[in-house]
């Protein structure tokens, strides 16, 4: 078993855009295990809302302006109550909260947008209400990230080298990259197999 020593503070050592795509990627590497198994009356459902999660997270890390359909992340949660395996449980897991980190983002950066579309428009106390209000979504969106490939982790159980040195691999090259810094936004990033990070 490898264990990393790794905390929420050097996640925030990357924008938005690149925490979600770190919890996206941890939570594709567990995907096949938050699968139901045959014969499952909710594994369709349960396949096509992984899928469903997955790709709103990866497309915000991609740069999607659009807003977070929150039916898919309702209907992610609501597939999670099929219970499973405890390895399945803790993949379903990972899934759901890279899915609210992509969400969370979102709320952040509309929020930012917003304050700084209508300057003036606020009182000062609103105005920093709404500034104190971003940081804390941010915040949130970082903490969902984190608690997603902390699941992700748990999921893989006592085998878990390759799984913990790939995650790693992603955060420094994330790092290596240079694109911005929490809680901005950033640059996009693709994190699928042909971006920049590599093979899952």
């Amino acid at each position: 078993m490898k264990l990393a020593n790794f905390t929420l503070e050097q996640l925030k050592e990357l924008p938005l855009r690149a925490i979600v795509a770190f919890a996206a990627r941890c939570a594709r590497r567990v995907e096949p295990l938050a699968q139901l198994p045959e014969g499952n009356a909710q594994r369709e459902s349960r396949r096509e809302a992984v899928e469903a999660a997955l790709r709103m997270a990866e497309s915000f890390a991609r740069g999607t302006d659009a807003p977070p359909d929150e039916s898919v992340v309702a209907a992610f949660d609501a597939s999670r109550e099929a219970g499973g395996e405890p390895a399945n449980v803790a993949a379903a897991s990972a899934i759901a909260q890279a899915a609210h980190a992509a969400a969370s983002a979102w709320h952040a950066t509309a929020r930012a947008a917003e304050e700084n579309r209508t300057p003036g428009k606020h009182t000062i106390e609103a105005g920093r209400s709404l500034g104190a209000l971003t940081h804390v979504t941010a915040d949130l969106a970082a903490m969902n990230a984190y608690t997603a490939a902390a699941a992700a982790f748990v999921s893989v159980g006592y085998r878990n080298e390759d799984f913990v040195d790939s995650a790693l691999r992603d955060y420094h090259k994330l790092v290596r990259l240079e694109l911005g810094r929490y809680p901005e936004l950033g640059a996009p990033v693709d994190p699928s197999p042909g971006g920049p990070l590599g093979p899952l």
